[in-house]
């Protein structure tokens, strides 16, 4: 990849083309998102030392050699890799220490925390973890995670949301808990985990493999996990089974972070089936909806609107 389209892309300054061209390479090799991370880590050091320093930048050429150099050395000694799937996602660190990733509409972003749990986080979702852990091992997630936690029987790993504080040892299981939804999931594929808070009551609550346990606008369900397509929205794909239309568009707001209007509600009550890959929009999904559903749509991108008529 050209060196002088990557730093157009990182100012801000590429044009469509070049943007396109970039995406591409990233969806590549995973070893190109390492070093895209990599450089674009690098440069905000670079602004922020010469804005203190009032110093002139270097030459454009050794600039790009000096990067590609410390980048590699930032990644041999990285406390989080964080995988850029696609897009730049965004990252800052407060005062004490604590690091908050979010991963903007309609994309995804992979991480290991630094005892050496993996988590993929979905479109429109924010973790706060801190750089190291201490006695405890504790998050922050308001949005979508699917975590693989390392075991360690002197430490559980704690997973909090708005309204479930999940304790596990060692696990595989996915948290759906966006603040703004009235739908709050828990769903555990391997291992055991317990679940505390207001919601639940003064009695911890352990679940069992394969079963999801969900809070529905007050209202707590148990129910078994019988469609595991859902979860390959960590591998890029939107996956419905006999989904209705209406829960459909719901979850394309959601993930998409726009607002759908829809006029036309006589099909909300159809049933779908179908895998979509998230790159490709909101709105190849909503042209496949129409082969089988009667409706228009309009888009406006001013208001970030989508209407159904």
């Amino acid at each position: 990849m050209d060196e002088k389209v990557l730093d157009k892309y990182i100012k801000g300054e590429a044009t469509f083309k070049e943007r396109q061209q970039v995406v591409d390479w990233l969806d590549d090799d995973e070893k190109n998102v390492r070093e895209m991370m990599a450089l674009h880590k690098l440069h905000d050091i670079a602004v922020m030392n010469q804005a203190e320093a009032g110093e002139i930048s270097p030459k454009p050429e050794k600039q790009h050699a000096l990067w590609r150099k410390i980048g590699v050395e930032l990644l041999k000694v990285a406390a989080v890799i964080v995988v850029l799937l696609g897009i730049q996602v965004l990252m800052k660190t407060d005062e004490t220490g604590y690091q908050t990733l979010y991963v903007p509409s309609g994309q995804r972003a992979e991480l290991t925390l630094p005892d050496g749990t993996k988590v993929w986080l979905n479109s429109c979702s924010r973790l706060v973890y801190p750089q190291t852990f201490g006695e405890e091992r504790e998050v922050k997630l308001d949005g979508e995670g699917y975590f693989t936690v390392a075991h360690n029987d002197r430490q559980a790993f704690v997973v909090k949301t708005s309204v479930f504080d999940i304790k596990v040892l060692g696990t595989e299981f996915n948290v759906k808990a966006y603040s703004a939804s009235g739908e709050q999931r828990v769903d555990l594929l391997d291992g055991s985990v317990e679940l505390s808070g207001n919601a639940i009551g003064r009695k911890a609550f352990r679940m069992s493999p394969r079963e999801s346990v969900r809070m529905v606008d007050g209202r707590f369900e148990r129910l078994r996990i019988d469609d595991y397509d859902y979860f390959k929205w960590k591998e890029g794909l939107i996956c419905f089974n006999n989904e209705s239309v209406g829960s459909i568009i719901e979850k394309l707001e959601l993930y998409y972070d726009t607002h759908i209007i829809v006029e036309n509600k006589n099909f909300l009550n159809d049933v779908y089936s179908g895998k979509f890959r998230t790159k490709d929009g909101i709105e190849q999904v909503l042209k496949v909806l129409q082969l089988e559903h009667d409706f228009t749509y309009v888009k406006d991108d001013n208001l970030n609107l989508i209407t159904i008529k």
